[in-house]
């Protein structure tokens, strides 16, 4: 049922499925993404925010879900278990939406490439990003109010680990649609139960791509280790049932 989920994402994913350690190979990370990478081979990512979180293993068997660095291994382990699933290829977000059909649009996340096609297409929104300082932000103190008159959302994963995630989606109006994007998104259908979340759009790795891995070990950024991925999408069940 949607918009039952009251429990952040991370804590409520950990209490349903938990973490068994034996299925974990690997941990790596760098300056600005962690990959885990599971004994069969599956990989997950999650962003950093430009600090590596410690590699050794037996650092997270005590998770404390209130610490930064256990909440980016947690994401990336669950985006290495269910982001391998056999999700619908994905699409980019202009090709499953209608962009112009809303009036109020917020951007939680300084995503460039969407923004320089918003502007292709005089689209007016308005951008939040919290590392960023980009001229065409708004200052975080009327996030809250931007929200509240949005009916359209735009908003990083990386919410979700840095735990802002609750605090935007609870100050959006009802029937507003929100569409997580990025890496860092965990394609799980529970993701979908949280209030107003409308679509996933997330990216998938082919099975033990070192690539990827050495990439993320090497400090580069989504732009360099994304071409070694594929898109993914879980979308609304009433847009699946449409389909």
């Amino acid at each position: 049922m949607k918009n039952q989920n009251r429990q952040e994402p991370l804590k409520y994913l950990f209490a349903k499925y938990g973490i068994d350690f034996n299925e974990i190979e690997l941990l790596i990370s760098g300056e600005k993404y962690t990959a885990v990478m599971l004994k069969d081979k599956k990989i997950g990512v999650c962003a950093n925010l430009a600090e590596a979180i410690d590699d050794d293993l037996s650092r997270y068997e005590n998770l404390n879900l209130d610490r930064i660095a256990d909440r980016i291994f947690l994401n990336a382990y669950y985006n290495a278990k269910f982001n391998n699933g056999g999700n619908d290829i994905g699409q980019d977000l202009l090709k499953i939406i209608d962009i112009c059909s809303f009036q109020k649009i917020v951007m939680i996340g300084n995503f460039y490439p969407i923004v320089a096609k918003f502007k292709k297409m005089n689209v007016e929104t308005a951008v939040f990003d919290l590392k960023n300082n980009a001229p065409y932000l708004i200052p975080m103190k009327k996030q809250k109010e931007y929200l509240q008159q949005a009916d359209c959302v735009i908003l990083t994963a990386t919410t979700i680990f840095n735990q802002t995630f609750m605090d935007i989606t609870d100050n959006t109006k009802e029937g507003c649609e929100i569409f997580v994007l990025g890496p860092s998104t965990p394609m799980i259908s529970e993701m979908l139960d949280y209030r107003n979340i409308k679509h996933l759009f997330g990216t998938s790795f082919s099975i033990g791509d070192r690539r990827v891995l050495d990439s993320i070990g090497n400090d580069e950024g989504p732009r360099m280790f994304l071409k070694f991925g594929n898109k993914t999408m879980l979308l609304d069940n009433e847009i699946k049932e449409m389909k």
